[in-house]
């Protein structure tokens, strides 16, 4: 009887749900709230899996090893950094198609992309600096 008791209960709450700061509304962590959500953090992922393939079938096995190479090489390739610019990688997010839609992030404001001006030559002085000291 113990046995079928656990595996119906239901876990107890030690401490409240913070939803809105860990955006997680189940008890246990990791679980997923719908089988939908799955599939949808999964997409991505299928989608170049299966363009990979397709790749390899109508040109070749080259071509995708051509192409993962490329994007190790663009993922490597970041901007010196300086205070206040957050690094990019224009080349990799061109090559995958990720330049070509409007994401939340391109019209929300994030805080790294504020308007403010920035003396770069200043800022890298004083990251050269401190790096010396």
């Amino acid at each position: 009887k113990s046995r079928a008791m656990e595996a119906k209960s239901a876990d107890i709450l030690r401490q409240p749900l913070d939803v809105l700061r860990t955006k997680n509304s189940s008890v246990e962590a990791g679980v997923a709230s719908h089988p939908v959500q799955i599939i949808q953090k999964q997409h991505k992922v299928n989608t170049v899996e299966g363009k990979m393939k397709m790749l390899a079938k109508i040109h070749g096995v080259h071509v995708p090893m051509r192409l993962k190479m490329d994007q190790t090489i663009l993922a490597q390739q970041k901007r010196f950094p300086v205070p206040g610019l957050k690094p990019s990688f224009v080349g990799l997010e061109t090559m995958l198609g990720q330049d070509e839609t409007i994401e939340f992030e391109d019209y929300l404001n994030k805080q790294e992309f504020s308007e403010k001006q920035i003396d770069i030559h200043t800022e890298i002085e004083k990251t050269m600096f401190k790096a010396g000291n």
